[in-house]
């Protein structure tokens, strides 16, 4: 998905759970690929980052660049957003036309929900979470925002490392044997995006 030719802005870089230094922080994983990595946040300790230059404080709802994107990846994100739509305007803004927007975000169907939601009334959320997306919802907003997605697929996780609970652990190994049969029950769904 990102080549070595690529100029990638990463929105909502900070704050992954991860150390800076981290080879697994996803931002490291996107410099590892691309030529050139930005980065868009609202919050960040500048002095921790090399090249301040390619750094914007800024709301993922609305910013601009000097320059336009090969790929803009946004790595669970929009489900935190007030406006996805302003997100997507933005994003349209800062892409090349030839460019590509991936977006993970949390499959609300993955296994792990399905199994809450039997033993207790709502699954855990992420107290910052704004809503729930599936396959057909966020084809949908992407449809009505200008943008047609390209490949979908899912995902178990980024190779970030996460505290999990005893529940999670114990989830994981049904985890791998489902996603012997099928891959609808993963943690995050996974869109590749180009504008109309």
């Amino acid at each position: 998905m990102i080549n070595n030719q690529d100029a990638v802005l990463d929105v909502g870089f900070w704050g992954q759970g991860v150390s800076i230094k981290d080879p697994n922080w996803v931002h490291n994983l996107l410099r590892s690929k691309a030529k050139e990595v930005y980065g868009i946040d609202l919050e960040f300790d500048v002095g921790q980052l090399s090249d301040t230059s390619h750094y914007l404080r800024a709301s993922a709802e609305n910013f601009d660049f000097n320059l336009k994107f090969d790929v803009i990846f946004a790595g669970d994100l929009i489900e935190h957003l007030s406006n996805p739509g302003l997100f997507l305007a933005a994003c349209s803004r800062n892409l090349k036309d030839d460019g590509r927007l991936i977006i993970t975000t949390p499959n609300c169907f993955n296994f792990f929900n399905i199994t809450e939601k039997i033993s207790k009334s709502e699954p855990t959320v992420n107290k910052d979470h704004t809503c729930y997306l599936n396959s057909k919802t966020l084809r949908q907003l992407l449809d009505k925002n200008n943008w047609s997605v390209k490949e979908y697929s899912y995902l178990y996780s980024l190779e970030v490392k996460y505290k999990e609970s005893w529940k999670k652990k114990v989830l994981n190994v049904f985890y791998n044997v489902l996603s012997k049969f099928t891959n609808k029950f993963m943690v995050d769904l996974v869109v590749v995006a180009v504008k109309k």
